[in-house]
């Protein structure tokens, strides 16, 4: 931390290093309101999560080049990855979803290993289930070669939704598949950027523990 003494006995936080010290500060307020929320059934507005929010003020946003419906394209074969968790995990971050985590042969073994660079290539999706047991959206991440978003190291999101619940369809306007770079995968970005390599990962309870012969 960097300090200016200006006077003795009294110590005074230069302007730079305040104004990051105010920002982590709404932005940990911010990260709370997001993952602390329920997911309500059918995609009601009581008690929504973070993400559910993000995904129905997206709504609003202008159309963009990364918006348009339409098939999966990375990680559509995601059903031939490695499932990376041994049980569902119920996750805030995804509005409270239960979500199962896969990663594409490529870049499994580093997933895995905290301490190894993640392959240019790896693609990660998470499939996730609503309250009722009806699938909710999948959730699409990509590491692309350096320079493609190299503050925020160099991942594609995408979150496709072919067949939303009643409730949500009317809410979303029909099917979704919002990916980089538009303004409507923000919230994948903003969350990801504050994990190790980017990562979420799978809490040590349902891990994997090695990959599969």
């Amino acid at each position: 931390m960097t300090i200016v003494n200006r006077h003795p006995g009294v110590t005074v936080i230069d302007d730079r290093r305040m104004r990051a010290m105010i920002k982590l500060t709404w932005f940990g307020l911010g990260l709370l309101v997001a993952c602390g929320g329920k997911q309500p059934a059918g995609g009601g507005t009581e008690e929504m999560s973070g993400m559910d929010m993000m995904m129905s003020k997206s709504m609003n946003m202008s159309d963009d080049d990364g918006s348009q419906f339409g098939p999966l394209e990375i990680g559509a074969d995601w059903a031939t990855y490695v499932k990376m968790n041994t049980a569902p995990v119920p996750s805030e971050t995804h509005g409270g979803r239960l979500v199962d985590t896969y990663v594409n042969p490529l870049g499994a073994a580093a997933y895995l290993d905290e301490d190894a660079e993640i392959p240019i290539g790896t693609v990660l999706v998470k499939t996730s289930q609503e309250p009722d047991g009806t699938p909710g959206p999948l959730f699409v991440m990509e590491k692309k070669s350096p320079g493609f978003d190299a503050d925020r190291g160099d991942w594609y999101y995408a979150i496709h939704w072919a067949d939303p619940a009643p409730a949500w369809k009317q809410k979303l306007g029909g099917p979704i598949y919002w990916r980089t770079p538009s303004k409507r995968a923000a919230y994948c970005v903003e969350c990801h950027e504050n994990y190790d390599r980017g990562l979420g990962g799978v809490p040590a309870p349902q891990r994997l523990q090695s990959l599969p012969e």
